[in-house]
């Protein structure tokens, strides 16, 4: 029966994407929910429907219903996911304010911890133990859920960024789940993997393009950080909070690196500019829009390749390794920006 759910859930979310589309594309129109290139972040030149994240969630939810089980976990799941993506669906329409975003995230937040969702257990960097976190499980599950809900939809600056981040790191979740026995939480990743795949085509195209809007970012960020929560996470072993840390250290060190550069310029933090590491990769590295969508990916996948290491490493050994992939890929980036800086200096 989970073999059965490990391929027809994902299926179903693949196939319910591609048949919603169409329909979703022509509820954005009629609603309003349009994303027009209206300042220098924007890196279309024409309006475009917004909204497709609804897709992306109806099919999720629609597979995720064939599930016999359905446990408290996976009931405050649900409702935390439909807040976050009406709340996205809302700002998509008629642009709300960022801190009604953040309560709306913060809300589905909550419900889940009530659910039962926490995270009880972090890798010990002294050994091949864990800690319990005890009273802390509540307060680092809630920066955790928001942080990552966050990290994703300010990822979602590039066509098939966050739907292919998503995708990569939902995968390996699915995957590493596997191997740590929890069959239900593979379902999940593989379907939430499965219908952030089945929209990229859409992103990508040109004739029939639609954006996730902060509806998609939101459900996608939100989904994974308590999929990651419900599977490897809470699992007793050496690498239980490292994983998802390693398979995400992309889009959360770029969220905390901005963040402390706006800081850093006593600028809103909750404010938009072209300061983000997909933004730099175009306007430093000099990279066109899709390489550097594909070179996050790249990196993601590296990154990826990592945390299904560490299921035979120590917490400690983990970090090594990982520390040693970010310096290689840093390396990578010093040797593109100064690739870019000879070119132009020898046009002049």
């Amino acid at each position: 029966m989970i073999t059965t759910k490990l391929i027809l859930l994902p299926f179903i979310a693949f196939f319910s994407v591609i048949i919603l589309i169409p329909l979703v594309r022509r509820f954005s129109i009629g609603v309003g929910a349009i994303d027009c290139p209206d300042d220098d972040r924007k890196c279309h030149k024409e309006a475009v429907p917004s909204s497709g994240g609804v897709a992306i969630f109806l099919a999720f939810l629609l597979a995720v219903l064939f599930i016999n089980r359905r446990s408290p976990e996976i009931m405050g799941f649900l409702i935390g996911a439909t807040i976050v993506t009406g709340v996205g669906l809302i700002d998509d329409i008629t642009d709300i304010p960022p801190l009604t975003k953040l309560f709306g995230q913060i809300l589905a937040a909550l419900i889940v911890i009530y659910a039962g969702v926490r995270i009880d257990l972090i890798s010990s960097p002294f050994g091949s133990g864990v800690l319990d976190l005890k009273f802390l499980a509540l307060p680092l599950t809630f920066i955790w859920i928001v942080g990552v809900t966050n990290a994703i939809n300010l990822l979602d600056g590039l066509d098939g960024l966050a739907a292919g981040v998503v995708g990569i790191s939902s995968a390996t979740l699915g995957f590493i789940s596997l191997m740590l026995g929890k069959t239900d939480v593979a379902v999940l990743a593989f379907t939430l993997a499965a219908a952030s795949f089945a929209f990229l085509p859409y992103n990508f195209s040109e004739k029939k393009k639609i954006f996730m809007g902060d509806a998609g970012s939101n459900f996608l960020g939100f989904s994974l950080a308590v999929i990651s929560v419900l599977g490897a996470v809470k699992v007793a072993t050496g690498f239980t909070m490292l994983v998802p840390l390693i398979i995400l250290a992309i889009p959360l060190l770029d969220t905390a690196l901005v963040i402390l550069k706006r800081l850093k310029g006593r600028r809103s933090i909750i404010g938009a500019d072209r300061g983000h590491l997909h933004h730099q990769l175009i306007d430093i590295v000099g990279l066109d829009h899709r390489q550097a969508v594909f070179f996050i990916y790249t990196m993601t996948l590296v990154l990826s390749g990592v945390a299904i290491l560490s299921a035979s490493f120590t917490a400690g050994t983990s970090l090594v390794v990982f520390g040693i992939a970010l310096v290689l890929l840093s390396i990578v980036i010093i040797a593109l920006i100064s690739r870019h800086q000879s070119r132009k200096n020898g046009r002049h």
